[in-house]
């Protein structure tokens, strides 16, 4: 009976030498896998048995595999992603914007704006010179054309932002559908007394891919499946049961997408003004604040440009005695529509009378002193501080959310160095383990054999 004993104990150690084994090597599979929480063997005694002198021992068993795991960490590190979200996305799309500024190259509105003005000061200088009037007319032609393109791209940024807005919809639903799945199949097996160590990585996976999207907040039951809400407390994932954001057209905003929560029942309701963070946040912000605000600014620009050098020009004579002429088309008060209306480089109104033609050079150098002119509209600035001021605003606003993602960046390293260090796989660790545990597992074989060769031994006496 002893000897069965000692096989017992035996079996009992080497079965559980060899779970141990299997999680150190699944540890060392997954060293590299995203979310992964590192997993360990709680071992526990066997139930004694009675005996003489006292109760006996009856070896070992696995307990429990845990995962490592911290809730605290775990959530400073999910709002640490939907921030890294936020300002990620909005870094993106306004690193798209920057070429509209441009003026360190001599390509942005700025530089047109003084290649506009140098080439009028040409005409004041030589005003019957058609060679000085034909570059003018064609810094002119330039300048519209930058605004033109500056509105153009602006509207294909909103028009890219637009999209993926539809897009990061289209994934929080995949991610709320993934996590009620995981809900399930965690309930299904928690039910059954086991530890779902990987299917709750495979939902944190998920939780903090909708985070980087939008900002979320979830709450587990007593079996383990979790409640996940969005913007102001509306429910995405309820247990097994999932509500879907959609993406509506706001026909008061071009038909761009707001982001709308659907309960199932009812009208949709609105959440873009109440996001506060993640992907769609840094995307709505950039579309439908940064962008309208730019858009104005070039528009006011270019209505004083084209406002002011017309009613100056209707005063002056061209070399043909044409008077009473627009440079630019007086409908085109946008950015995205201003364009130069006069074709004919005689037609030019660089003097101030008729009589003297073409010697007289005053109306040109009224046209060529409205760029030193504060202009009410601009807040009394001229057309150059009034563009320094939109290149700067924009700037500072670039510069403001690279700060704030370099500084997000800093301590979301910090919470993931901090989650490595509770939940991370260390490869010196487990390969310590490993050789612990073959050790445990060598020691158990021979307690086999060596319980098997007492046996033998005691079959021999009888014999």
């Amino acid at each position: 009976m002893a000897i069965n004993r000692l096989v017992d104990i035996g079996k009992s150690a080497l079965f559980t030498a060899q779970q141990a084994i299997t999680v150190a090597g699944h540890n060392i599979a997954n060293v590299n896998t995203p979310g992964y929480s590192r997993q360990e063997v709680t071992l526990a005694e066997n139930r004694p048995e009675n005996g003489s002198p006292g109760q006996i021992g009856t070896g070992v068993h696995a307990e429990s595999i845990r995962r490592a795991f911290d809730s605290f960490v775990d959530a400073q590190l999910l709002a640490s992603r939907e921030r890294m979200g936020e300002f990620t996305a909005s870094s993106n799309t306004l690193a798209r914007l920057e070429p509209l500024f441009g003026d360190a190259k001599n390509q942005g509105i700025g530089a047109g704006l003084n290649e506009f003005f140098a080439a009028l000061q040409d005409v004041a200088t030589s005003p019957s010179d058609l060679s000085a009037r034909t570059v003018f007319l064609s810094k002119a032609t330039a300048l519209a054309a930058r605004l033109n393109q500056s509105a153009a791209d602006l509207t294909s940024a909103q028009e890219s932002i637009d999209r993926q807005v539809g897009q990061a919809i289209t994934d929080a639903n995949r991610l709320a559908n993934q996590i009620a799945d995981l809900n399930t199949k965690i309930a299904d097996a928690e039910s059954r007394g086991q530890h779902a160590n990987d299917l709750r990585d495979q939902r944190g996976v998920a939780l903090a891919g909708l985070g980087e999207l939008i900002e979320v907040s979830s709450i587990e039951d007593a079996t383990g499946q979790l409640t996940v809400f969005a913007g102001r407390g509306q429910v995405l994932v309820d247990k097994e049961r999932v509500y879907q954001l959609v993406g509506v057209p706001d026909l008061g905003n071009n038909g761009l997408l707001d982001v709308h929560y659907d309960a199932g029942a009812g009208p949709t309701t609105n959440l873009s003004s109440v996001i506060q963070s993640g992907k769609l946040k840094g995307l709505l912000d950039v579309r439908d604040h940064t962008i309208p605000l730019l858009r104005v600014s070039l528009d006011t620009l270019a209505s004083e440009v084209v406002t002011q050098v017309n009613q100056q020009h209707r005063l002056g004579f061209g070399l043909d005695g044409s008077t009473n002429q627009d440079l630019f088309t007086p409908t085109g008060t946008t950015a995205g529509t201003m364009a130069v209306s006069l074709t004919n480089v005689r037609q030019i109104a660089a003097s101030s009378t008729a009589i003297g033609v073409p010697g007289n050079n005053a109306n040109a150098l009224a046209l060529a002193g409205l760029r030193n002119m504060d202009f009410a509209s601009f807040g009394n600035a001229t057309f150059q501080e009034y563009y320094s001021t939109i290149a700067g605003g924009f700037g500072s606003t670039v510069q403001g959310v690279e700060a704030n993602l370099k500084s997000q960046q800093i301590l979301h390293d910090q919470l993931t160095s901090q989650r490595a260090s509770i939940s991370g796989v260390s490869m010196d660790e487990e390969l310590a383990n490993l050789l612990q545990y073959q050790r445990s597992f060598e020691a158990a074989s021979r307690m086999i054999v060596m319980a098997d060769e007492m046996f033998q031994t005691i079959l021999s006496i009888k014999r």
